[in-house]
């Protein structure tokens, strides 16, 4: 699997289970191989988190009403700047 279709593929799963980001938050390696059914290998978790950053930045990923839960959660978290993204695209800042 490459990079993009791993970020696509937690994407989607995210998108039907949010609640999975405090987990990519604690732990994105081990995160991300549960979600993919895939080992990493060589591939850097980080860039694949940065890839749903931006998803999620992009309007790519909709988390609706689940924006307030995770802002806390995330907030002190290496997934920090989700919450901060999250509000934004639903109008808090």
């Amino acid at each position: 699997m490459d990079v993009q279709d791993i970020i696509a593929q937690v994407s989607a799963a995210l998108a039907d289970a949010p609640e999975k980001l405090q987990g990519l938050a604690s732990d994105p390696k081990g995160t991300i191989e549960e979600l993919t059914g895939h080992e990493l290998g060589d591939i850097d978790p980080s860039e694949i988190v940065d890839g749903i950053k931006s998803h999620i930045a992009e309007g790519g990923l909709d988390l609706g009403g689940i924006a307030e839960n995770i802002e806390g959660a995330l907030e002190n978290s290496p997934l920090g700047g989700i919450a901060d993204t999250i509000g934004g695209l639903f109008g808090k800042k």
